[in-house]
């Protein structure tokens, strides 16, 4: 493939040929790792030789310890373990009583068994966005009719009951109906 390559290459063509990422190219440029001339342009900025390309891959192969570049420096592992968890802003506790479901049941008893997407966007208060995405990832469940997607009542009960208690932006609908639930059992 270097033998294809023109005698004068850009930043994008010198990434390409050693498959590497962007940031990773023009870090490598810009602290001297491979000779270049910075024309100092916001696209095209670099210019390199085909033979200074050459020349580093064979110095690297040579040499590997004069080209280490920062640990992590161009990966996201570098970020690992550094995502705290989000506090809930709905003041709930931590796990849903096993009460829940059973008082769900109840409360949506004048809910349809079967339901439309618009209909579980009014149930629920959630935006079609939000509801299409979970449908999509599998966090609630449906089944395809040649028209539409209908979503069963204790699918959506299921959903409340698991994956939708840990949205730490809830809908005000189900906020509060979490608030119902918590004030009239007293969370037990």
């Amino acid at each position: 493939m270097l033998s294809s390559l023109p005698q004068v290459l850009s930043g994008e063509q010198v990434r390409c040929a050693l498959h590497i990422s962007k940031r990773k190219c023009a870090w490598m440029l810009n602290n001297g790792f491979i000779k270049c001339q910075n024309t100092g342009k916001r696209t095209r900025k670099y210019t390199v030789l085909k033979e200074d390309l050459l020349t580093y891959i064979e110095d690297s192969a040579k040499h590997p310890e004069k080209y280490v570049t920062p640990h992590a420096e161009f990966s996201t592992a570098k970020y690992e373990n550094t995502r705290k968890p989000r506090p809930r802003k709905t003041g709930f506790p931590s796990f849903l009583p096993s009460t829940f479901r059973p008082w769900l049941e109840q409360e949506f008893e004048t809910v349809p068994d079967a339901l439309t997407v618009p209909q579980v966007i009014a149930t629920t208060g959630y935006t079609d966005n939000t509801i299409n995405r979970w449908l999509r990832q599998g966090h609630l469940k449906s089944v395809q009719t040649q028209t539409t997607k209908i979503i069963p009542k204790l699918w959506l009960i299921d959903f409340y009951c698991t994956y939708a208690y840990t949205i730490s932006q809830m809908s005000d609908k189900h906020i509060k109906l979490l608030q119902k639930f918590f004030k009239q059992t007293g969370g037990k």
